[in-house]
């Protein structure tokens, strides 16, 4: 009797056909994964090691002789009209010495701070490699060359950042270990490695920073010159040679190079003085023109060792007769004021229309660092990018005619903001307020607008995003520094009025975005380069692009109306250009500390030709600046030098030289993008009587007004032995070195 149970095969659920063709698929799938993954790994084993055999019988080994002789090929910059400006010869500045002649102590410090499993490797660390691989995937930095790869670098001048051209590399270096000894690579290394200042070759580095034969070297001298080979641009940086300096003798004590009694009574070995290099000129100040250049073209990939290596020859935007009037309007100023031997200038010139830079002025020649690519505060010459950004987030409400409360001590957004002497206005328009310089009004359209908005209009004017310093130091621009001096993503309102440090370079590139009606040209110095033959290596290309916004209206409009706001500024201080040529200009001033003197200040300006930037200050830290030349309102000397003072006499000066001769052209209209209101604007006068900038609670001071208001001063006749006529919150300047 059947009692309904089974008996033999279980019944079989529902669906479980379905199960079972699915599982199959799934271990089908798998396997041919696995087959996949076999054939890949092994391709990913077979392929390289091919590779590497084959590129070992084909690549050629480097020749130490010949790597010699390629680096005393001299290097020549030229002048925009052909004429030389400096000619770079390392025949004097390249001395190949022995083994025997590099004492161990300098063998030493090199393995220790480049490569220290050299004597042990096979020309390659893979572990480095591939860590080096992981960085550059993940977007971190650094590098895993050995000293031999190193070396290879150099002798063939191939650094493009490629995983191609280090596999070939790797390869070279492989197999120079198997033509060379050790010595004979590291001697080779060592004889044509660059250390700065010139210098190629450790005997010549020995000269360069101790006056020394290469074999009276001491330990801690040669730590210090081998930790420069890794950023042989930043040399004559304190900060950085200490920190090289400090780091390879760490790797020599961990690796018994040194013993501990040794490194504990080890003092740092300060270098002899940079001798500056002039070329072609007598004039010590454009030996900041040679540096510039090379790092321009640094930046677009081409080292100093590859142009050596090719006897390049650089032909350069600058002008002989520019870069003369440049030397000249800041000299005649500079004469006044001999009894402030601290105090410099920097000015940068370039055609707003191209980039090209004109005139390039980085100081007097007696630092090491270059005025005209330090940051320093910028005080009111920073209101235009606020306007910028003002007409681009807010074009209905805020232009030239827009009426703001420029009255004194006002508190905006928690801070309390001053005018100069207690003056300003219940009711004053954009334009007037951009001529008197009105901090209340500005404090406040950067409340409106946002900080990140003021921050990204200057962003997009030219002022860059990431900024490296003449000495070397890299950091976020237009926030506030955090520990390390890399910026902490904070920006307060009172970039409005100038807070945050820009380089003169970097006024000058933005102020030729509003120069050029909106469009952004980067201002480069290098034209071309050419090898010892003539043949093309380099070529700047980069064309003009809107600034402000994809619609070319809109972008000529909010340029157009931040040029119109500025058209005022030089005549009613006394800073007008001759024959009343139209121009737009903006003076700043920073105060020192809280103690009522200024330390910073500005003239930036341009005509549609040509767009200037003048910094003055003290050369070597913040401190308060005074001045002799002309004061038009107060004493005669020891005035405090305002903007519209003696960066703006260097400013009319160089621009009334350049400008000489040539056809005074206008400015394009600005449009009212405003919506109409009931409120009737107070007049705008095209030369009011301007107010001083007083220190704000912030950063900024503005400027005081001229004795006679709209007229152009003619100054005193000044030579080196002074004037024959006598009439005239803020945080340190960040990255500024300090010394004394």
């Amino acid at each position: 009797m059947d009692d309904g149970g089974y008996r033999g095969v279980p019944p079989r659920r529902p669906g479980w056909q379905e199960a079972r063709d699915r599982l199959r698929r799934r271990q089908t799938v798998w396997r041919r994964v696995r087959r996949t993954l076999y054939v890949v790994l092994g391709l990913g084993m077979f392929v390289p090691v091919a590779a590497f055999v084959i590129g070992y019988f084909m690549v050629a080994v480097p020749d130490p002789n010949a790597l010699a002789a390629s680096l005393n090929q001299p290097v020549t910059l030229y002048y925009a009209d052909g004429s030389t400006l400096y000619t770079k010869s390392t025949a004097e500045s390249h001395t190949v010495v022995t083994w025997e002649q590099i004492p161990q102590s300098m063998k030493n410090a090199q393995i220790a701070a480049e490569d220290e499993t050299f004597m042990t490797n096979s020309g390659f660390d893979i572990k480095a490699i591939l860590r080096t691989v992981w960085n550059r995937v993940t977007g971190g930095t650094g590098g895993g060359s050995t000293i031999g790869q190193e070396y290879v670098k150099k002798a063939t001048g191939n650094d493009d950042p490629t995983f191609s051209r280090k596999f070939v590399e790797m390869v070279e270096s492989y197999k120079m270990t198997r033509t060379y000894s050790k010595e004979d690579i590291l001697t080779a290394y060592l004889n044509t490695v660059y250390f700065g200042r010139g210098a190629y070759g450790v005997q010549a580095a020995s000269r360069a920073y101790y006056n020394e034969d290469v074999s009276q070297l001491s330990n801690e001298q040669a730590a210090l010159l081998a930790g420069l080979v890794q950023l042989p641009a930043q040399a004559d940086n304190p900060a950085y040679q200490q920190r090289r300096y400090t780091y390879v003798m760490g790797r020599m004590l961990a690796n018994h190079w040194l013993s501990q009694a040794e490194f504990a009574s080890a003092q740092f070995p300060v270098p002899v003085a940079s001798t500056a290099k002039n070329g072609g000129s007598s004039l010590a100040d454009r030996q900041y023109i040679v540096s510039q250049a090379f790092a321009e073209l640094a930046q677009a990939g081409y080292s100093e060792q590859s142009l050596t290596a090719r006897g390049a020859k650089v032909y350069l935007t600058i002008t002989p007769d520019a870069q003369q009037a440049a030397e000249q309007s800041v000299a005649k100023v500079m004469a006044a004021d001999k009894e402030y031997p601290d105090e410099g200038s920097a000015l940068v010139s370039a055609n707003p229309q191209t980039g090209e830079i004109l005139a390039y002025y980085g100081g007097d020649g007696s630092t090491s660092y270059d005025l005209a690519t330090t940051p320093q505060q910028p005080g009111s010459s920073f209101k235009p990018y606020v306007l910028a950004a003002g007409v681009r987030t807010q074009p209905d409400k805020i232009g030239l005619n827009t009426v703001y409360d420029g009255s004194d001590n006002q508190t905006i957004a928690g801070q309390l903001v001053h005018n100069s002497d207690g003056e300003g206005a219940p009711q004053i328009t954009v334009k007037d307020a951009m001529t008197q310089s009105v901090n209340t009004v500005f404090y406040r359209m950067g409340a409106d607008v946002g900080v990140s908005n003021v921050r990204q209009a200057a962003w997009d004017a030219g002022i860059p995003k990431q900024i490296t310093t003449s000495l070397g130091a890299r950091y976020d621009s237009l926030q506030n520094d955090d520990a390390d001096g890399t910026g902490n993503g904070t920006t307060e309102l009172g970039i409005s009025i100038g807070q945050y440090a820009v380089r003169p370079i970097d006024q000058a590139q933005g102020y030729a975005t509003f120069a050029a009606n909106g469009q952004y040209v980067p201002l480069h110095m290098v034209a071309r380069v050419t090898d010892d033959n003539g043949n093309p290596i380099y070529g700047f290309t980069t064309t003009p692009k809107p600034a402000f916004s994809d619609d070319p209206a809109t972008n000529s409009a909010i340029a157009a109306t931040v040029t119109q706001s500025m058209t005022s500024v030089a005549s009613s201080s006394g800073d007008g250009l001759s024959g009343a040529r139209p121009n737009a200009a903006k003076t700043g001033t920073a105060q020192f500390g809280d103690t009522g003197h200024n330390s910073e200040a500005w003239m930036v300006g341009y005509t549609p030709q040509v767009v200037t930037a003048v910094w003055f200050g003290n050369k070597k830290q913040p401190a308060a600046i005074y001045g002799n030349y002309h004061n038009g309102k107060g004493k005669n000397r020891g005035y405090d030098v305002y903007g519209r003072e003696e960066p703006g006499y260097i400013w009319q000066a160089y621009m009334d030289d350049y400008l000489k001769g040539k056809p005074a052209q206008g400015f394009p209209a600005a449009p009212d993008l405003t919506t109409p209101t009931t409120t009737e604007p107070p007049p705008t006068s095209d030369t009011p009587t301007p107010t001083s900038d007083s220190p704000t609670d912030t950063t900024s001071t503005s400027e005081p007004p001229s004795s006679r208001p709209g007229d152009t001063f003619i100054p005193p006749s000044c030579d080196e032995n002074g004037c024959t006529t006598e009439d005239t919150p803020t945080s340190v300047s960040r990255h500024r070195p300090v010394r004394g």
